[in-house]
């Protein structure tokens, strides 16, 4: 696989992490810009979402980390920025500024505390800053009081909601308590980490079937419903990943779950001719969105890697076609350094911007490729 990990080497350090830092980065107000128009310009949205910001700032440390020329100062001054403006006068964080950083949107939102959380990691394992595990132990503290659900089986997905309980923010937070556990070694993210995972284990996974849904009732029972039986392979796929560095750094036992969700997913999930992963499956594995988003994709390289190292798979055939199906997909016909981010069954696009949060699956799934193959010039210590 070493022609993979020279193309996506290439890719992120000579023209996306490039790219970002100099379209990307909002040298006005501060912080990033929060999508660019189909040509690679500034797409002057009039906000920016929190998530998308904390994305940015774990793309620009981990860069950081691996050497990208002023990666740091751009971490560093979209920090001051994040962090003067996110956060509330309480300690929680909200959901959307706008484009100075005025909250405009003051909400609590599960998903978005997950990525506040994943930044905290990142910044810490740049700056090594002792302040920033208090101030991610403080987003737990806000999860719990803004968010906690009733009966205690994790929490809402935003603060005032009583719709369906939703697997993707857990999931998320989920990841980003295992980085700041991985990052400090402090016992509180170890807690939280624990606290999804029972939830997973004795809730989310369908064990019979290996199907994993998107949307439960309050006391995470299937949904009587259409959108019960929505499942996303991506999202499964991501779990897998997830749940390897759980069972590594927790010792939690997971990887039969890990099995179940990558043959469904993968039998399922995958367009037989293309290799691409669907949008959306039933929980049948009938296909139900044939269309295909590029984050998928990146969950499939991380699982397919995951898979190889934890149980010896010979994955690297599915590792080439995924690659592959990436850059002639989504990469090689935008501006260099990004990507077109949803195309049709039919290979068309089916968008009108360049949204900035898909660089942190990018990222994470090339870096993840190259750690994996340990491609000369990668430091491994950072991830």
């Amino acid at each position: 696989m070493k022609q993979e990990c020279m193309r996506v080497r290439t890719w992120l350090y000579d023209h996306a992490w490039p790219y970002w830092a100099a379209h990307g980065v909002d040298r006005v107000h501060g912080g990033f810009v929060e999508y660019l128009d189909l040509a690679g310009r500034d797409g002057g949205a009039p906000f920016k979402r929190v998530r998308a910001q904390a994305r940015q700032l774990y793309c620009f440390s981990q860069a950081a980390l691996l050497g990208l020329p002023g990666a740091r100062e751009i971490s560093d001054n979209c920090w001051q920025f994040f962090d003067r403006h996110a956060r509330r006068g309480d300690g929680g964080w909200a959901r959307r500024m706008d484009r100075t950083g005025v909250i405009i949107d003051p909400t609590s939102d599960a998903y978005d505390l997950a990525f506040v959380l994943l930044a905290h990691a990142w910044r810490y394992r740049l700056t090594r800053d002792p302040v920033l595990i208090e101030s991610a132990a403080g987003v737990i503290t806000t999860l719990n009081s803004d968010l906690k659900a009733p009966g205690g089986l994790g929490w809402l997905a935003d603060a005032g909601t009583s719709g369906p309980r939703q697997q993707n923010p857990h999931m998320h937070i989920m990841e980003a308590a295992l980085e700041m556990l991985d990052a400090s070694g402090d016992a509180r993210f170890a807690a939280l980490a624990h606290q999804v995972a029972d939830l997973f284990l004795h809730h989310i996974i369908d064990r019979k079937t290996g199907v994993l849904r998107e949307f439960f009732t309050a006391d995470w029972k299937p949904l009587d419903s259409a959108e019960g039986h929505i499942i996303e392979p991506g999202h499964m796929l991501e779990w897998v990943w997830i749940l390897v560095r759980a069972h590594r750094l927790l010792g939690l036992a997971t990887l039969d779950d890990v099995q179940r969700l990558y043959a469904f997913a993968t039998c399922h999930g995958t367009d037989a001719h293309t290799g691409l992963i669907y949008d959306q499956i039933r929980s049948t594995g009938a296909p139900l969105s044939r269309d295909s988003r590029l984050w998928p994709q990146t969950e499939a390289l991380k699982a397919h890697i995951a898979m190889m190292e934890t149980f010896g798979l010979d994955t690297s055939p599915q590792i080439s076609v995924t690659v592959d199906n990436l850059f002639r997909h989504y990469l090689d016909h935008a501006p260099l350094g990004t990507w077109i981010d949803h195309r049709r069954f039919d290979g068309s696009p089916k968008v009108d911007k360049i949204p900035s949060t898909s660089l942190y699956h990018l990222q994470l799934a090339f870096t993840e490729l190259l750690r994996a193959q340990s491609t000369p010039g990668y430091d491994t210590v950072a991830v």
